[in-house]
């Protein structure tokens, strides 16, 4: 596998000058800044990073404990409390923020999903008295949304319809959301609406379409499930689940595309909760070995969990791809974004091949 340098473009340049006549020149495809190639023609697979994580975060942490603390510099439950009743628990806190961005300039990936971001325009609707230490301490009307803070100018974002705390993004490198500006979010652009009992609302599950710089193009479905155990909740995430694979309400499923990426947080653990609820007993129907859609992350009971404790509830899967995953903060190897104590879930890295 080769490398993009400018001397080999000019080497490669003139052979095909010099033997146009006999073979021709095949395109050269460009790489991604995040460590992965698109192969040269002796391998027309198409190689990019994925991420997913949901960046919010809850009071029932022991936050106290996070390293950092006694220096002043940890978030606490004096933090939590105010975040949970004036923040919606969504990614609120600056050294997080922080710790995010310097996260994923490091490991770069081409595609990404967040849940429970903050929207930045809810800082009007929140006192004074609950902004010291907080993003909204410096908040000023049309700032930079908070999804182009962690990426940067790199990357193309887009949020799911009436849920502008789920977004995605890509790095401009790679390709580009189809139907969305490339100058500014596209608040809109991730497409779908509650089931039709009406149990939740927004996208949800939202879909959006892909072109990759390639030519190649495919579906990312962004999903965060209705949290909680409660018959309803199951129920509803359960509809919920049936928009990926049936019905998004417009007759087809969010997964339409030639080939098909969906991942985020499906709020509740397949493997340990099969015989036990029917969201987890749907989502066996349609995910795992033999099946339709299979699992890039977390395949099972022994796989790391990617939440507090041993559960396994945020996801990677595709129809078409092949690839490895890391769970920083589970995996072997790895260390969590940010040592205080303060997300309940944890990043997913995975290294894809579409063939």
């Amino acid at each position: 596998m080769w490398r993009w340098q400018p001397r080999k473009l000019w080497i490669i340049g003139c052979l095909c000058l010099l033997s146009w006549w006999s073979v021709g020149c095949p395109p050269v495809s460009s790489p991604t800044d995040g460590g992965e190639i698109v192969p040269d023609q002796k391998d027309a697979s198409l190689r990019f990073r994925v991420m997913t994580m949901n960046v919010g975060t809850t009071v029932g942490l022991d936050h106290d404990k996070g390293e950092g603390t006694s220096a002043g510099d940890g978030y606490t439950s004096e933090h939590a409390k105010i975040a949970d009743m004036y923040y919606g628990n969504g990614l609120s806190w600056p050294p997080a923020e922080k710790a995010l961005t310097a996260f994923l300039a490091r490991e770069k990936p081409d595609v990404v999903g967040f849940q429970e971001m903050f929207f930045d325009p809810e800082c009007e609707g929140i006192p004074e008295s609950a902004r010291k230490g907080f993003v909204c301490e410096d908040y000023q009307a049309g700032r930079t949304q908070q999804m182009e803070r962690l990426l940067g100018a790199d990357y193309q974002v887009a949020c799911a319809v009436g849920q502008p705390d789920n977004c995605v993004g890509i790095r401009r490198s790679f390709g580009r959301f189809v139907d969305c500006p490339q100058d500014k979010p596209c608040l809109d652009g991730v497409v779908g609406q509650g089931p039709a009992d009406g149990c939740s609302r927004g996208a949800r599950i939202g879909r959006i379409h892909v072109e990759t710089v390639s030519g190649r193009s495919f579906v990312l479905v962004l999903v965060h499930g209705t949290s909680g155990f409660k018959e309803k909740d199951q129920l509803c995430r359960r509809e919920q689940f049936k928009q990926i694979f049936e019905d998004q309400g417009d007759g087809k499923p969010a997964a339409r595309g030639e080939m098909n990426l969906v991942m985020g947080d499906i709020n509740t653990d397949p493997f340990i909760l099969k015989d036990d609820e029917p969201s987890s007993a749907y989502w066996n129907e349609k995910v795992g070995e033999g099946k339709g859609f299979y699992y890039l992350s977390s395949s099972g009971e022994t796989g790391p969990p990617t939440y507090s404790g041993p559960f396994r509830i945020d996801h990677v899967i595709s129809d078409t791809l092949t690839g490895t995953c890391k769970v920083f903060g589970s995996s072997e190897g790895t260390e969590p974004v940010i040592s205080s104590i303060y997300w309940d879930h944890k990043p997913i890295v995975c290294d894809v091949v579409w063939k």
